[in-house]
């Protein structure tokens, strides 16, 4: 829609304009003003596309306040109307550039006519500068590709365009999990520059990657995290992850800032949980404490599996699960090769009948390199070792003495913190082999026990003692009032009030 503005002192003359205007087909908003000073006060303020104007007015005339409003806006479309036909006024009026001139009382038809004329160039304007503004998008989106390839010819693009790659200051890399940019790209750069980051340029890579070129550096550092993935999330549904370039003036062209981004979001291998990946990322990556040879240790996984000793299997599986969760100094081909090898070597101990409805060693490899990050690949690695584990002994009924152990502890200590770290510590075992180990045994998980006794003495203390509710639940282990509720109305179907209140004995 397009703004007119009519400025006239009387306001008989702008209600009458108003009228003619408002009772034709235009899609105009109209403003008026009384006066040449008001209405370039608005016009200092507010976008105006036509400029309707009386030629004598107190405090500034009509052709000031062209000459002054053709100097804040040279596109301005313009009007001027009089009860005077006086040469001298229309000779002025064309030395500002106004084409258009009416005189008083207007005549429908005329104004009809003269604003048709006005919309359609107006029209056409705005076209032509939607199409310019799509030829340079391309041109920049063009060069861009190119400076990131490092291909000389961007070298030779139009000048001006080059002056523009200048004002990039960061670059962010987007990739998702699927192919969510194939069909959506245009819609995502859209929402994202009108709502979250206005000043940018983009490139989709990739059906699941999208490059930005931000001019300006979003505050505060935690915007990333705070702020930019939970936007996605919310109207898009999806996730993303990020890798953010340091200011793009620390880098010798934006072929190095790529290939930064590039490798800094080869973190996300390692680390699958972490969403927003920086130059401050790679080196925060805890090294592994073990310097273990990965040959000799596949050669004591091949003895444990030939003396069919599960334990001893898991505990070198978990030293080499251990290096490969802490360790990123090596590619993702080598660790899948290695773990290829490893499945390799599984594979003639797994039950046929598994294999059977599994598939074939290839396809376990093959599984194993469509992996996109480590904690996937050990997750199928160590689906196979319990298969083969479970095929050694048959005997499920065995409780070892560390289970008792560790039953005996969250007993005696409900009410403390009982994280699986503390409880393997007790016992000298991995967290991931105590937990592995306790569900084995119990056919509970650590989280499920430690709840199933912590409900169990909340109900003792709500039928036996006076203690209050809030009270009971620290005493169980739940400092935070709500949750101790909410788990014991999941566990007993009711609240902590109203349990007691219907068997208090």
């Amino acid at each position: 829609m397009y703004r007119i503005l009519i400025v006239d002192d009387e306001k008989f003359e702008r209600d009458c304009i108003r009228f003619l205007i408002e009772s034709s087909d235009f899609s105009l908003e109209i403003m008026e003003a009384d006066d040449g000073a008001g209405a370039l006060d608005i016009l200092q303020s507010t976008p105006v596309d036509i400029l309707f104007t009386d030629v004598q007015m107190p405090v500034m005339d009509g052709l000031e306040l062209i000459r002054r409003s053709k100097e804040l806006m040279p596109e301005l479309k313009l009007i001027i109307f009089s009860s005077y036909a006086d040469f001298e006024y229309a000779r002025t009026a064309l030395t500002l550039g106004v084409e258009n001139y009416l005189l008083k009382p207007v005549v429908a038809e005329e104004l009809t006519n003269m604003l048709s004329t006005l919309i359609r160039q107006l029209d056409e304007e705005r076209d032509s500068r939607l199409q310019m503004d799509r030829q340079q998008t391309f041109l920049l989106q063009y060069t861009l590709q190119l400076a990131i390839s490092d291909n000389l010819a961007y070298e030779k693009a139009d000048a001006a365009i080059l002056k523009q790659l200048d004002t990039f200051q960061l670059m962010i890399l987007l990739d998702f999990n699927t192919s969510f940019l194939q069909k959506n790209y245009s819609a995502f750069y859209d929402t994202l520059q009108e709502h979250l980051l206005p000043d940018m340029e983009s490139l989709n890579p990739s059906p699941n990657q999208a490059l930005l070129f931000l001019r300006t550096i979003p505050e505060p550092p935690t915007f990333w995290d705070s702020v930019f993935l939970p936007f996605i999330r919310q109207h898009f549904q999806v996730d993303c992850y990020l890798s953010v370039s340091n200011p793009l003036s620390q880098y010798s062209s934006l072929k190095d800032a790529f290939s930064a981004v590039e490798q800094q979001m080869e973190q996300r291998f390692w680390m699958p949980d972490k969403r927003v990946f920086t130059s401050a990322s790679e080196n925060s990556t805890p090294e592994s404490p073990e310097n273990i040879d990965d040959n000799q240790q596949i050669n004591l996984i091949k003895t444990a599996l030939s003396i069919k000793n599960a334990e001893a299997l898991q505990q070198n599986l978990d030293i080499l699960f251990q290096k490969y969760r802490l360790s990123s100094n090596q590619s993702q081909i080598y660790v899948k090769f290695i773990f290829s090898n490893l499945i390799t070597v599984f594979y003639p101990y797994l039950p046929a009948e598994y294999c059977d409805n599994a598939g074939s060693l290839d396809t376990f490899i093959s599984r194993v390199y469509l992996q996109k990050d480590i904690s996937e690949i050990i997750a199928l690695t160590q689906e196979l070792a319990d298969r083969i584990s479970a095929s050694f002994s048959q005997n499920t009924d065995y409780i070892r003495k560390e289970i008792l152990l560790i039953k005996e502890y969250i007993h005696e200590n409900y009410s403390k913190e009982l994280a699986v770290e503390t409880l393997a510590s007790i016992v000298y075992l991995t967290p991931d082999y105590l937990s592995r180990l306790f569900k084995k045994a119990t056919g509970k998980s650590l989280s499920q026990y430690i709840r199933q006794y912590r409900m169990e003495r909340a109900k003792e203390f709500l039928l036996h003692t006076n203690k209050k509710v809030i009270q009971i639940g620290v005493d169980v282990g739940y400092s935070n009032y709500s949750y101790f509720c909410q788990s014991f109305r999941e566990y007993y179907g009711t609240s902590p009030e109203k349990y007691r209140q219907e068997n208090f004995s």
